[in-house]
């Protein structure tokens, strides 16, 4: 097979792209003279564009012009799919790629080269080995992968700006943390009540301000109503909240696209898992997971059984992931990397 000119596709959610990121750069490495493009969804572009291995960046959204993207990938000599979608799989199908290689999923015939996904082979495995498997099982790439370093852009000069003036009036004494309260969906959230008392909880004990990340739309489901917290909900582009992330001394959230970022910036991060499998999502390096495990769980594999109540994460104790908070807060301070602690 050619490879000088490489496609590589992903148009799941802001999670699994920067989950992607140990697979590119493994092509690179073992093609450093070939051309890398990578076909994402707009929103994630800014977290990938200017990163070394990866020479361009194409974007499409469903509903954009078929002929135009066709005509930017036509004729690459491979194009992996990393994704589940039938769109990753038509592009380079109609661009005449001989080379279409990913899990079938109801799209092989839009493959040249595929495979079954083994549910249960890949809830045990970390994702970006997933990736890196369905490539040598499919084309017989074997790629030196790295699935615990994660990649993304630096942020550029107005995102910096942009920043500092969300979060001005930080005390440089207190310590920082950030906090993504919901996921993309209900079942990887913890509750906004319990946030909201493990805030208050670390409040009586630390001197701290919170960061919080959410969309315009998380504003109805609840208002914080404490002094030392900066909601950002709404406020910031994803390059931005990247950008405020660099900016924390730790993370607290579910699995979710925020945790997955924080990972790629070395953030040391308290991950709560119960719907999803850690060892199939969580970062690998710095990060503390807990995790309630039940007879259901990974529940996005083996569908719901509490009928929507998502018993796995309700039953994860504030007090339980305040030790996890409080633990890596100390280990943070013994490593001489926060500067004050009542």
């Amino acid at each position: 097979m050619k490879f000088d000119k490489i496609l590589v596709l992903n148009q799941n959610m802001i999670g699994d792209i920067v989950l992607s990121t140990p697979v590119l750069k493994a092509l690179r490495d073992k093609f450093p003279q070939s051309k890398i493009s990578f076909l994402i969804s707009s929103d994630i572009a800014p977290l990938m564009e200017g990163l070394p291995f990866i020479d361009e960046v194409i974007c499409y959204e469903k509903g954009d012009s078929l002929i135009r993207t066709i005509r930017k990938i036509w004729r690459y000599d491979v194009a992996l799919c990393l994704d589940f979608k039938y769109r990753s799989a038509v592009l380079p199908f109609f661009a005449a790629i001989p080379v279409r290689a990913g899990l079938a999923h109801k799209r092989k015939l839009f493959l040249s080269h595929f495979i079954a996904r083994n549910d249960q082979e890949s809830e045990e495995t970390y994702e970006p080995q997933n990736m890196a498997n369905t490539i040598e099982r499919t084309i017989g790439l074997k790629l030196a992968i790295d699935p615990n370093t994660l990649y993304v852009a630096p942020a550029g000069a107005f995102e910096i700006k942009k920043v500092d003036e969300l979060l001005t009036g930080w005390n440089v004494k207190k310590i920082k943390i950030a906090i993504a309260p919901w996921a993309s969906n209900d079942s990887k959230s913890w509750g906004f009540d319990k946030y909201c008392k493990l805030m208050e909880l670390l409040s009586k004990h630390y001197m701290v301000d919170f960061v919080i990340f959410g969309m315009a739309s998380d504003k109805v489901k609840g208002e914080f109503k404490e002094a030392n917290i900066y909601d950002l909900r709404g406020k910031t582009t994803l390059a931005e909240m990247t950008e405020a992330l660099r900016r924390v001394d730790l993370f607290i959230g579910g699995c979710s696209a925020p945790l997955h970022i924080a990972a790629a910036i070395g953030v040391p991060s308290v991950a709560l898992y119960g719907a999803t499998s850690p060892k199939h999502w969580a970062p690998r390096v710095n990060v503390s997971v807990h995790y309630d495990y039940q007879m259901c769980s990974p529940c996005d594999q083996y569908g719901c059984t509490c009928n929507g109540q998502y018993t796995c994460m309700k039953k994860i104790m504030v007090d339980e992931v305040y030790v996890k908070v409080e633990e890596l807060i100390h280990t943070i301070k013994n490593q001489g990397d926060l500067v004050v602690l009542t």
